[in-house]
């Protein structure tokens, strides 16, 4: 087993003014450490820090999932060629004049075992450097001057779709997606090499980059792509398109994953809305739509095609090593802790309060936030509801074991959104707006059975829905897999549905705010009522220690106010039974 120091040699080797050469040399590791873990653990590498020594002190650990490895540390780049080159067939170049062939040389990495490397003839260059002249590696497959926009697709007769972009991605479709050659279960949806400050520097912050979180996706052979999901406005990075191509391109990728899969199962989609950089307001090259409405868009189409996200959001986004972790082993079933039967009767002028601590549906953020959040010493001292979206044990099935290992009797575990992967349920059902295919509903019913089986999941944490209001088809879907409730984004229907309780989430707390902040959202949510009342509050990053502090301060200035914090299925179980006494709409 190998160890390479890749943050400390990346940035000394290419120095403080060279993000371009950082990136391309972080690029090409992710892809070498791909293709050297795809069948096996090799090499795993620190880049982030805190985060990658965490999971290798506990991987070296004398228990540890690596602990019976002997290791060697490697110093720099040509040493990694040296170890490594027995997994490489050569070299895949991209175009540099058009940003979108870099992610279509990492789909082409995977599936030929070839390096990715930007073709740029610069003295100071990762090519020059490493692949030009008498190197190791031959130049396999060149994408370089391919795409142009016009004419047909190269090497078909199809039309252009008008963009060099769009036609980088719609011939990486028909040679790799359409012909079956890539993981039919997975997409990597993630941010090309475009420069990111036009007249500035390339990549001002490399761990957003994602290259790192390539290694993964590599490893299974993921398709890769990076486009807008508007249609009612020219992209930023590709203004001179036809209007809607790059709308037109997804939804042609997303299908042939649909075939790929069978129509009847649900797929994941790695990655997330690039709304930093661009289509959206607050992007470097910025569109009309807003990053909540981007995201929710987004949701939405891949939800028409039976796909879920597992949605590495920008400021959390980076993760290194998925390759070694995807190979940790799991239990068949995991049992969590679950409060006794025993339901007291709701009183009067009491406040039954639930914490669902997340937002866990990307595997980067639960990857990172293990240590700060789960690892917090005053775990334990609350009931807490813990929304570990349980299709990420797929890329990170080390958080899963540890935490079901270290679990306390009041860590009791539910599914974040919207269960096993962040979809709307809504469009499982038909008319799907936006692929016109069947409905998806039972496949999501039976995604989902699987996973709950397998950790010991009743409740749902977070249905998030988008745009839409859930319906009853849906909810009786959910009360199959989550009978002991479901806390929904937006809802106005019953209480409950066939024996399942459905509770609204209006209130955040978090991130980073203050105890401050955080009682006055408590204080603004309560009713002046005499009858019990039941709220979900959703944290965002906010560790135990945070909600200790915060229930101390308010039984301080607010003595008055009966608030009492319950596991999820104490907190429904009162509420089902409160709802069986008292007539509700």
């Amino acid at each position: 087993m190998y160890h390479f120091q890749a943050s400390a040699y990346v940035y000394s080797y290419a120095g403080p003014d060279n993000s371009k050469l950082r990136y391309d040399l972080l690029k090409a590791l992710s892809a070498l450490q791909g293709l050297a873990n795809r069948d096996s653990c090799r090499l795993y590498i620190t880049f982030m820090e805190e985060t990658d020594r965490y999971w290798l002190n506990q991987y070296r650990d004398k228990n540890g999932f690596l602990a019976s490895e002997s290791w060697q540390e490697v110093q720099d780049w040509d040493e990694l060629l040296t170890v490594f080159e027995p997994w490489l067939d050569g070299v895949v170049l991209w175009d540099e004049g058009v940003p979108a062939t870099s992610n279509v040389a990492a789909t082409i990495s995977g599936v030929e075992r070839l390096l990715p490397v930007r073709y740029d003839p610069a003295p100071d260059s990762f090519y020059s450097r490493f692949i030009a002249g008498d190197r190791r590696l031959p130049v396999k497959r060149s994408l370089v001057g391919w795409f142009t926009g016009t004419g047909t697709i190269p090497g078909s007769d199809i039309p252009s779709s008008g963009s060099a972009k769009c036609d980088a991605y719609l011939w990486a479709k028909l040679n790799y997606l359409d012909t079956g050659m890539c993981d039919p279960h997975l997409l990597a949806y993630y941010l090309d090499a475009q420069r990111w400050l036009p007249n500035g520097e390339w990549y001002p912050d490399l761990s957003n980059t994602m290259v790192t979180n390539h290694d993964y996706y590599i490893a299974r052979k993921a398709f890769f792509f990076d486009l807008s999901p508007w249609d009612d406005e020219l992209p930023g990075d590709d203004p001179e398109q036809p209007l809607g191509a790059d709308l037109h391109t997804m939804k042609s990728i997303l299908l042939s994953q649909y075939r790929n899969s069978g129509g009847e199962r649900i797929f994941t989609v790695g990655g997330f809305t690039p709304w930093y950089v661009k289509y959206t307001q607050s992007s470097i090259r910025p569109g009309k739509h807003e990053a909540v409405e981007t995201e929710w868009r987004y949701a939405e189409i891949l939800s028409c095609y039976n796909a879920i996200m597992d949605a590495d959001a920008y400021g959390l986004s980076g993760m290194a090593n998925a390759s070694v972790h995807r190979h940790h082993p799991l239990g068949e079933r995991y049992v969590q802790s679950r409060p006794d039967a025993v339901v007291n009767k709701a009183e009067k002028n009491k406040v039954y309060v639930l914490f669902f601590m997340g937002d866990y549906d990307s595997a980067a953020w639960l990857n990172a936030h293990i240590r700060l959040i789960w690892d917090d010493p005053r775990r334990g001292q609350l009931p807490l509801a813990w929304g570990f979206n349980p299709n990420l044990s797929e890329r990170v099935p080390q958080v899963f074991e540890y935490v079901y290992r270290t679990k306390t009797a009041n860590d009791v575990f539910v599914s974040g959104d919207s269960g096993a992967g962040y979809l709307n349920p809504t469009h499982l059902i038909e008319p799907r707006v936006h692929s016109g295919l069947p409905s998806g509903l039972e496949a999501w019913v039976a995604h989902n059975q699987t996973y709950y089986e397998r950790f010991d999941l009743t409740v749902t944490g977070f249905l998030l829905n988008g745009f839409q209001y859930i319906n009853e088809e849906v909810q009786k879907a959910y009360a199959r897999f989550s009978p002991d409730g479901v806390i929904t984004q937006e809802y106005d229907g019953p209480a409950a549905v066939e024996g399942t309780v459905f509770q609204q989430l209006f209130h955040n707390i978090g991130p980073y705010g203050t105890l401050r902040e955080a009682a006055d959202v408590i204080y603004d949510s309560l009713a002046v009522t005499e009858a019990p009342q039941f709220i979900v509050y959703r944290t965002v990053l906010v560790p135990p220690t945070h909600l200790v502090n915060l229930l101390a301060m308010i039984r301080e200035e607010r003595p008055e106010l009966q608030l009492e914090p319950l596991d999820p299925y104490t907190f429904f179980r009162m509420k089902k039974q409160y709802l069986s006494e008292v007539p509700h709409d």
